[in-house]
């Protein structure tokens, strides 16, 4: 077997119960530092690759030098080990994003200063699966300043970027959204906005759209704040949403749903948001702050779990201090606050309904940035540690919690072979006629196709799934939805 077959091979794991629960939140397993010599790191993104690894984009600054911003991207394993990072070309870089490719390999986006002399322009950056820069190309107007904060990739292997474009000392300028092909060569470009304090904050592709996240208004999208924006592959606008509760609040994250919508929070005293297909609202929440004010805190992250719900970072402050006294077995809090920020996560059903949230309370400032599950449970959250200390990485265990008892009857579910390399053979019996959903998801959450939706008979049913040429090797999840209960069979798809 294949040293790349192997690893993907250890990631599988039988099966996973999606009873209802009532959950604890995670306990902290390790945390770890980086680049702490360094006059700053931060750590923007983390994205977990077919591999089981750890892609992670931010920034690291050394002000005293030439190439003042160094290490963009960073690839660890599962245990937080540095296997490769990577050097900038450039005199500065700050990578906001970063995504997977088709073919395994890496794409960042940011902002960059190619020499001391230049304003800041939105730059691509493709980096191969050994920590190689393939290609780098900057994308600039010579008198402004140009970012970009969002990519994501295209089914033709070209990308799609978000940013802001024109902006000019304290005014963002507008929202500037880019295609590429795969090379990173411009297809198209178009802008949104009609004020100069507007940017796109992320963007992904759905539902045969471009979906864009987006701060400001136009003549159209009246009330300043966060936008859902639609757009053709070939750069056509198709409309957009108008949150008038939204007013003020700026973007933070936004991810598909598998129902096909898409859910979304707000940087600005953060909200979880969750639209249809085309940005219509379904239900929202406040997402409440452990502690404090309710009124001293950011989000920055939303990503979908593995049974269709959410998981959030951010950061939220004035927390209590907290006693960790040799003679304690568990720290308790104290009366006095502590004015720090925290870094901050929080969990939620795909209904909407929160199930915990907690902050990481230390003492000192921190920020989650970015989290993601992992595939074998628990989370790794990433971001800053001080308000100029390193690169900072936390995982999370499992949640624990009292089980209810499951719904009856219970669908029984297997997949073969398993790793598999051309079709994987579904398995699955209910004991009844019922209703079914049998679909393919990607770690991340995104589906990937669907094999069966509606009604099916009772008794053993055989399904298949046959990837298409544009799926990349990993891990993949099928999850079958009964009106009983979810099972997913986790399965490494080989090529």
């Amino acid at each position: 077997m294949k040293p790349l077959s192997m690893i993907l091979f250890l990631l599988i794991i039988l099966l996973v119960n999606s009873s209802s629960q009532a959950m604890d939140p995670p306990v902290k397993m390790w945390e770890k530092w980086y680049y702490t010599s360094y006059d700053e790191a931060k750590f923007f993104d983390i994205e977990l690759t077919p591999a089981g690894f750890l892609f992670v984009s931010g920034a690291v600054s050394e002000y005293w030098v030439d190439g003042q911003n160094l290490h963009p991207a960073l690839l660890l394993d599962i245990d937080g080990n540095v296997i490769w990072d990577i050097d900038s070309p450039w005199y500065g870089i700050v990578a906001y994003d970063g995504a997977i490719t088709q073919d395994s390999s890496f794409i960042i986006t940011g902002t960059s200063v190619v020499t001391s002399s230049d304003t800041y322009s939105l730059f691509i950056m493709k980096i191969s699966q050994e920590g190689s820069i393939e290609w780098s190309k900057v994308y600039d107007y010579p008198d402004t300043k140009e970012e970009g904060y969002g990519i994501t990739c295209l089914p033709d292997g070209g990308f799609a970027v978000v940013g802001r474009v024109h902006g000019t000392g304290n005014y963002h300028g507008k929202a500037w959204i880019l295609r590429t092909d795969a090379q990173g060569d411009t297809l198209w470009t178009e802008t949104w906005g009609t004020v100069n304090t507007n940017w796109g904050k992320s963007i992904l592709y759905a539902n045969d759209m471009l979906c864009v996240l987006a701060n400001g208004a136009d003549s159209t999208q009246t009330t300043y704040g966060t936008h859902l924006l639609f757009y053709d592959l070939d750069g056509e606008y198709l409309g957009g949403s108008d949150y008038s509760n939204l007013y003020l609040y700026e973007p933070g994250d936004f991810c598909p749903a598998s129902d096909g919508g898409l859910t979304f929070v707000t940087n600005t005293l953060p909200v979880i948001w969750h639209t249809d297909e085309y940005g219509e609202t379904l239900w929202w929440h406040n997402i409440p702050e452990p502690f404090g004010s309710g009124t001293n805190h950011e989000g920055f992250c939303i990503r979908q779990t593995m049974d269709s719900g959410y998981v959030f970072s951010g950061w939220g402050g004035e927390t209590p201090e907290w006693d960790s006294s040799p003679d304690l077995a568990v720290p308790h809090a104290v009366d006095s606050i502590l004015d720090t920020q925290d870094g901050w996560l929080a969990r939620y059903d795909s209904e909407g309904d929160l199930q915990w949230s907690f902050q990481n309370c230390t003492g000192t400032t921190n920020h989650f940035y970015s989290v993601t599950q992992l595939p074998e449970g628990g989370y790794m959250a990433c971001g800053t540690w001080g308000w100029s200390g390193g690169g900072y990485l936390v995982r999370y265990a499992p949640e624990t919690g009292i089980e209810v008892e499951a719904l009856s009857p219970s669908p029984e579910m297997a997949v073969s072979p398993n790793p598999f390399s051309s079709s994987l053979s579904i398995n699955f019996e209910i004991p009844e006629s019922d209703l079914v959903e049998l679909s393919i998801y990607d770690l991340s959450g995104r589906l990937v196709e669907n094999l069966i939706s509606g009604s099916v008979s009772s008794g053993e049913h055989l399904s298949a799934w046959n990837p298409g040429g544009s799926v990349p090797a990993g891990c993949y999840i099928a999850k079958l939805i009964t009106s009983g209960e979810s099972r997913y069979v986790r399965c490494v798809y080989l090529k």
